[in-house]
């Protein structure tokens, strides 16, 4: 059974769905923050930031169209930012679960302030632990948090990083022979 998936859906394929994915959810993100006024929080601006580099790394595999190795590869990049943003995501779903006094307090500056003033590691300690901001829900995707709905898409994603180092290391080098 599992031959007649690795035969039919090519890794290259897989990767084009991947980036497609991608950088459709950076786009409704931006749409979102755009058009219906749903301001990001650090742990959202992170969450995007993960899905874009995740977008690339599959847009490069899918142009690179390798066979074994290159797939490997590209397929550890793709799961492994996809598990750092099933982290970053469930860290943000958490943070939303508190209840109002147990919310971590707001640093009260905005990213671009915080970036300028903190030193690297500060400030990306502050964005990937989140503040009071990112508890709580200011936006719901069909009917549920966008954080939640996030991670279900980083799930997704690492499942076909995972299926491509699956299929690249089920991969048979065909040999022809000519009479």
């Amino acid at each position: 059974m599992f031959t007649f998936i690795f035969n039919k859906i090519s890794a290259r394929l897989t990767f084009i769905l991947i980036t497609l994915f991608c950088f459709g959810s950076v786009g409704y993100a931006i749409y979102s923050q755009i058009f219906n006024h749903a301001e990001p929080c650090p742990l959202c601006i992170a969450q995007r930031v993960v899905y874009a580099v995740i977008g690339i790394f599959a847009l490069v595999g899918a142009i690179h169209n390798c066979k074994k190795y290159g797939n490997i590869f590209y397929g550890l990049l793709v799961s492994g930012f996809g598990g750092a943003g099933i982290a970053i995501a469930h860290h943000h779903v958490w943070l939303q679960s508190l209840p109002p006094e147990l919310w971590p307090a707001s640093c009260g500056m905005p990213l671009t302030i915080m970036f300028q003033q903190m030193p690297i590691t500060g400030f990306l300690h502050t964005v990937l632990t989140g503040t009071a901001e990112c508890a709580m829900v200011d936006w719901k995707v069909f009917g549920i948090s966008g954080p939640l709905v996030s991670m279900y898409g980083y799930i997704l994603v690492t499942i076909g990083g995972v299926y491509t180092i699956l299929r690249a290391m089920m991969y048979k080098k065909r040999e022809y022979y000519y009479y």
